[in-house]
């Protein structure tokens, strides 16, 4: 068998010609060559990884872990206090609407409380509420006038009632009204707004006169009392009073 001319070895020689000076001659242990050209770049490519993963895990941790949306339940109680703000604007909403569609006027016959008093825009019936009440009637009689004394009182004092009071008496005669000056529209109908002006925390002494002379004939007397607003808070209807009679 034929033996190479010459063995590997573990060095590589390398000779570099450089005009015109003398060739230079290196000489490398394989070793060497294989630990520059493998294992540095394969280091220094670890080496580099590291670093870069150390880099972003320290950004990880520094940044805030994302909220995610929580889910509500039904009964949350901002959904139910939503729900109870959207009920109470359906309400009032509906309150506007039925004000507004109210029309003004000699009283219909599905108001034939209001008498001969205009129904005001929009008017409420508030006397299931019970804000006031009425108190210590008398009759005063005289000569040429009739007085209706009475208290206007407030079912709760903590809140101040302010409105108007109108006063009808009835007899055979015909109808008078208090004030004296709603008298003139009683043929068109007398405004809420005519009525004595009033404001009541406790109690107010109401005297409701009427200038007129009558003897023999009974009189009554219906009492009405508006807000300021114009919503209905209270009908009062009197027993009859004998005119003449001694009271």
């Amino acid at each position: 068998m034929n033996e190479p001319l010459q063995q590997a070895g573990s060095e590589v020689s390398i000779v570099i010609y450089d005009a015109p000076l003398p060739p230079r001659y290196f000489r490398f242990s394989k070793k060497f060559l294989r630990t520059l050209f493998v294992v540095v770049p394969v280091s220094l490519t670890l080496l580099l990884t590291s670093l870069f993963l150390w880099g972003l895990a320290s950004r990880i941790q520094q940044t805030p872990v994302p909220t995610l949306p929580t889910v509500i339940t039904e009964r949350d109680p901002q959904i139910v206090a939503l729900e109870t703000e959207a009920k109470m604007l359906k309400q009032s909403n509906d309150e506007l609407m039925n004000k507004l569609n109210a029309q003004p006027g000699i009283p219909a016959t599905d108001d034939p409380h209001l008498l001969v008093i205009k129904k005001p825009y929009g008017m409420q019936n508030l006397l299931n509420q019970n804000k006031v009440s009425l108190d210590q009637f008398d009759f005063v009689q005289e000569t040429n006038k009739i007085t209706l004394k009475f208290q206007i009182i407030s079912n709760n004092p903590e809140n101040k009632v302010t409105g108007h009071v109108l006063v009808f008496m009835h007899s055979e005669g015909g109808l008078l009204t208090y004030p004296k000056e709603a008298n003139a529209h009683l043929d068109q109908g007398v405004k809420f707004s005519e009525g004595e002006p009033f404001a009541v925390s406790r109690l107010r002494p109401t005297n409701a006169e009427f200038f007129t002379h009558l003897s023999g004939d009974k009189v009554k007397f219906i009492i009405y009392i508006f807000s300021r607003e114009g919503d209905l808070l209270l009908i009062k209807e009197t027993e009859s009073f004998k005119v003449g009679a001694k009271q």
